[in-house]
């Protein structure tokens, strides 16, 4: 069996459409249909259903799929382990922006090596444990939500980087700390200054709430000036000592901001940040990136 035939089986069967996954893999879906047939030739078994002049994966289709995933994915580990160093090993990352921003740097520099090709997709912590599920990322940087919002038991496994605990953070410029030079403000004083606020989860990209970045608003109130559905540019407004903001510390510390303690309020939201892959038996560059957390 050709793994090549499979990794072009699994984008089709994820796409359910010849001529999106044609597109993708620069192939015509007249070459792509010749594939299919191969396949299921080869296993006396129809994989898709023919729905007019689409196709849709079928019961068989989706279980064949699921191997097909594994089998790909040992056979490019088997090939990292045995190949070494003398042919570069491309390896997808996908994760949302503020966690890639953050945790790429400690991944890149505990794969010591100058032979991988690194691919780093941003993506919603749903949509990158999807191309994990699909076998088009390595490795994924999500939440503990993302993981809790799997609908079935999957085969991954995680390893926990870092736990963040959000905070109110300004800008050193910010009229606030002219008034409170140490930060220190109570519920009723927070009300003063207008907070920058995601339109989405930074994590998801989900609306949560009134301002999706974990803010208990029903039990702290406050006042959002600014709703960006860029994270950037939100940054940017803070920086500028135009709002503040509820973000991870790690935001805090890259962007040399301040802290803002609110004393009244006991609400803490945190996150777990977790690595996320597919194990597999072959000692290729996985398991060692893997060992190297130990």
């Amino acid at each position: 069996m050709d793994t090549e035939d499979l990794r072009k089986f699994i984008v089709v069967a994820k796409l359910n459409n010849l001529q999106q996954a044609a597109k993708q893999l620069h192939q015509t879906p007249s070459a792509l249909s010749k594939v299919i047939k191969r396949l299921e030739t080869l296993l006396n078994t129809q994989l898709f259903d023919r729905v007019g002049r689409n196709i849709v994966l079928n019961r068989q289709g989706e279980k064949f799929s699921y191997y097909a995933q594994h089998i790909v994915h040992e056979a490019d580990q088997a090939l990292s382990e045995f190949v070494g160093k003398e042919k570069a090993v491309q390896i997808n990352i996908a994760g949302p922006s503020v966690l890639i921003q953050h945790w790429v740097g400690m991944l890149l520099d505990k794969l010591e090596n100058e032979h991988y090709e690194i691919n780093v997709n941003v993506k919603w912590e749903d949509d990158a444990i999807d191309q994990l599920t699909h076998g088009h990322a390595h490795l994924a940087l999500v939440t503990d939500v993302a993981l809790s919002n799997l609908s079935h038991p999957s085969d991954f496994e995680n390893i926990l980087l870092g736990t963040t605990l959000f905070k109110v953070v300004a800008s050193p410029k910010h009229t606030l700390f002219n008034d409170n030079p140490k930060g220190l403000l109570s519920s009723e004083m927070l009300l003063k200054y207008p907070f920058a606020c995601p339109s989405v989860s930074p994590f998801c990209g989900i609306t949560r709430g009134v301002s999706s970045d974990g803010w208990r608003d029903d039990k702290v109130a406050r006042r959002i000036g600014f709703r960006c559905n860029d994270f950037s540019v939100l940054m940017s407004l803070v920086q500028q000592g135009r709002a503040i903001a509820y973000v991870p510390d790690f935001i805090a510390e890259h962007y040399a901001l301040s802290i803002v303690d609110v004393v009244d309020c006991d609400n803490h939201c945190e996150e777990n940040i977790r690595l996320v892959y597919k194990p597999s038996l072959a000692d290729g560059w996985l398991n060692k990136l893997i060992a190297r957390f130990d």
